[in-house]
């Protein structure tokens, strides 16, 4: 039995912790969004009477959170795909995302038709029954945490099989990790065109009531997923998922995430945090959020290989206290990330600068993978610290990373290659390998190193490389190399 990792992707995780002092936060519980903000298509505000076009403002939010539409942000984007389908369609009558979608991908309108988010998928009901699955609401969160996209329709019961429809996006849940859940979520985190007027993404939030014990105290067309939406709670009938095609060897798209830590070291308190996010493949979509609250901006370069965000923090992060980024993209193939143009912003304008660090990691591909027996991917897990020179009161930046490879990947040979600011240090480096995926925790506590390179290198203008050969050094017990 082959066995290959959940969504078959790979996923990058680059920890990086900026540590100058010991300082001791309460980090707050961030719920899950698989965007944020996520785009919001909306109706006028107040919405006109006749104006049933919820499932194209649906459409569109699913469509441009997978890459698709023009413009600078991913809310241009989104309406850029609503005007698009207002064109074909009209607002006066009601329909189904799905159908949308469908009819937009194979359109004109669709420009980047190399985008792997081609797959329209349907679950549940387009009668207004309930969807009947009791896990409903954990499938919901999956499919976000897969990289798919989610359309959902709502009826509100009557007693005699629902009463009217609606068409919101989901977004995320109460769970604050991206890892697939085995339990239902007690709280959906959706956009919706009707119940505001957004033009940056403003989320809402509802509880599920039990699957088995829905809208308490209210008109019930039996079990289902039902939310407190008002107080006559609707329930989901129908879902639409967009998701990437299939390859040869898994889902045609790939996962890289980095975050790291920074302290704010300057007297004054920090009123803001400003970073561009980089790779070289064109991004299909992309999350990015902090340890601490705020609100950003983001803006997407053209090509869209690039974001760059700006966050207002809700209250100002004085000296001492650190701040944690992350940020996380799909991409249609894996290449890199790095972070560059990293600083805090002051009430007197004066910044921070950090060093521009990029680095990836290469796995070259098993010829005739699939023919051997029950070789799965793994983990790479690394350390390594960095050192500024021209910035000695910023002390040292520690990494942690994991790059997963897949099946198909050769788990004991991998290139490391990272690029930066030149004439910055970058010593310590040490790898070792995993069949499990690490959470936080357990990759800040990792020791099982089975590779050490001690020596000190000075970034410039071509890449620092490190071979990581393992040959003959790892167990197979998800698979048989052979000779």
């Amino acid at each position: 039995m082959k066995t290959i990792s959940f969504s078959n992707r790979v996923r990058l995780v680059v920890l990086f912790v900026f540590l100058l002092s010991i300082a001791v936060s309460c980090t707050p519980v961030i719920p899950y969004m698989a965007m944020n903000p996520p785009p919001d298509s909306d109706k006028p505000f107040p919405v006109p009477a006749g104006d049933n076009s919820c499932w194209m403002h649906t459409a569109a939010n699913v469509l441009a959170g997978a890459g698709y539409g023009n413009g600078t942000t991913v809310q241009d984007r989104a309406d850029d795909i609503f005007a698009d389908l207002d064109t074909q369609y009209g607002v006066a009558y009601g329909g189904w995302a799905d159908s949308a979608i469908t009819w937009w991908l194979a359109s004109a309108n669709n420009t980047w038709t190399s985008n792997p988010y081609t797959v329209v998928t349907v679950y549940g009901n387009k009668t207004k029954i309930p969807w009947a699955n009791s896990n409903g609401a954990r499938d919901i969160a999956n499919e976000l945490r897969s990289g798919n996209r989610v359309g959902l329709s709502i009826s509100w019961p009557t007693g005699s099989g629902g009463s009217g429809g609606h068409a919101i996006t989901a977004w995320g849940d109460n769970f604050s990790s991206s890892s697939a859940l085995t339990v239902n979520p007690g709280q959906i985190r959706l956009t919706d065109s009707d119940n505001e007027n957004s033009t940056g993404g403003d989320v809402q939030v509802y509880t599920y009531d039990s699957y088995t014990s829905p809208n308490p105290g209210g008109a019930n067309e039996g079990n289902g997923w039902y939310f407190d939406y008002g107080a006559n709670h609707p329930f989901i009938k129908h879902i639409v998922t967009l998701s990437p095609t299939m390859g040869a060897y898994g889902v045609n798209t790939v996962h890289v995430e980095g975050s790291y830590q920074i302290e704010q070291t300057s007297k004054q308190e920090a009123t803001d945090l400003h970073y561009t996010v980089s790779t070289d493949v064109e991004i299909l979509s992309y999350r990015t959020w902090l340890d601490v609250s705020g609100t950003p901006t983001i803006t997407e370069a053209t090509p869209r290989k690039s974001i760059t965000v700006d966050w207002i923090f809700d209250k100002p992060i004085p000296q001492g206290n650190t701040v944690t980024i992350t940020t996380e993209f799909i991409e249609p193939s894996w290449n890199k990330i790095g972070y560059s143009d990293v600083y805090f912003t002051y009430p007197e304008g004066k910044s921070f600068f950090l060093p521009d660090l990029e680095w990836e990691i290469v796995t070259p591909a098993i010829e005739k993978a699939e023919s051997i027996p029950y070789v799965t991917g793994g983990y790479v897990i690394g350390s390594f610290d960095v050192y500024d020179p021209k910035n000695p009161d910023a002390g040292t930046i520690h990494y942690r990373l994991v790059h997963e490879y897949l099946y198909n990947q050769n788990p004991e040979l991998h290139t490391f290659m990272i690029t930066g600011t030149p004439g910055v240090i970058v010593s310590n480096f040490v790898f070792g390998h995993s069949y499990g995926y690490p959470t936080e925790a357990q990759l800040w506590e990792f020791q099982d190193w089975m590779m050490k390179d001690g020596e000190r290198y000075i970034l410039g203008d071509k890449p620092v490389e490190i071979t990581i050969d393992w040959k003959g050094m790892l167990p197979y017990p998800e698979g048989d190399m052979g000779d």
